[in-house]
């Protein structure tokens, strides 16, 4: 589990103080031998706008020597690192290419093989996912928490929710494949294996409106978490990776970092 824990970063900003105050979640996946931070869209750009957000925003993850290193992702784009999205908008996926230190920095990236399909896996699979949650908090160095919950409905667009409570703070965490529970298969009851399978967008709302009886105009709109969240399959993540603009973003990259071994 610390493998996995290794590969969640932290997004937010330093206060005045110099205090860490995250906002957002990212994970690290390895494409070649290239690094690439993945996170939600709407943490780095501004959906009603559509314009980058990022221009303040760090990037916190562990030090080899035990202490939380930063990185600022305005130093990414000074290095020739861009933001990469899906073709299309809507898709809640952003990735970019991360100048990690071997030497310096504590990280593990999640290996192609554990990426599971999204016709690989079905209602009532039991999930995990790891984020960074508001409300906690941060003791000396990066640690995210474990949610667990369950695959409640698959959708036709290959995207899937899940009966787990994400919150402000979660968006952009990695989702597994919980490696200890069982499904039924042409065989019987058989293991189920664990597997990357997703990113998480947001939670599903609720909203209830009040009106007034005189005017009959809406007075007030109350928003309640239902308890779904909606996941990303992994199969945008390969869409981005199969794309035009990541080859072309690839080919920008200093050379320095085409070779991050780990």
């Amino acid at each position: 589990m610390d493998d996995l824990k290794n590969t969640v970063v932290f997004i937010g900003k330093v206060n005045e103080k110099g205090k860490v105050q995250p906002t957002a979640t990212g994970f690290f996946v390895k494409v070649g031998n290239i690094v690439h931070m993945v996170t939600a869209k709407h943490v780095v750009v501004d959906p009603r706008k559509d314009r980058l957000i990022d221009g303040d925003l760090q990037v916190f993850l562990n030090s080899k020597e035990g202490k939380i290193h930063t990185k600022s992702l305005k130093d990414f784009k000074n290095m020739g690192l861009r933001w990469v999205f899906h073709e299309n908008k809507e898709v809640d996926i952003a990735m970019i290419a991360f100048p990690a230190s071997v030497q310096e920095d504590n990280f593990k990236t999640i290996p192609d093989y554990l990426f599971v399909s999204s016709d690989q896996f079905y209602e009532i699979f039991d999930i995990f996912f790891l984020s960074y949650q508001p409300g906690i908090e941060i003791q000396g160095n990066i640690s995210p928490i474990i949610r667990s919950g369950t695959v409640s409905l698959m959708n036709d667009d290959k995207t899937f929710y899940v009966d787990a409570a994400a919150f402000p703070g979660n968006s952009g965490s990695p989702v597994f494949l919980n490696p200890t529970s069982m499904t039924y298969d042409k065989t019987g009851l058989s293991p189920v294996p664990g597997g990357f399978i997703g990113i998480i967008g947001q939670y599903i709302s609720y909203k209830e409106t009040a009106v007034s009886l005189q005017t009959k105009r809406v007075r007030v709109i109350f928003e309640e978490n239902t308890g779904l969240s909606r996941v990303w399959s992994v199969s945008f993540i390969q869409d981005i990776i199969n794309s035009e603009s990541f080859k072309r973003a690839i080919g920008d990259i200093p050379s320095q970092l085409k070779d991050q071994s780990l």
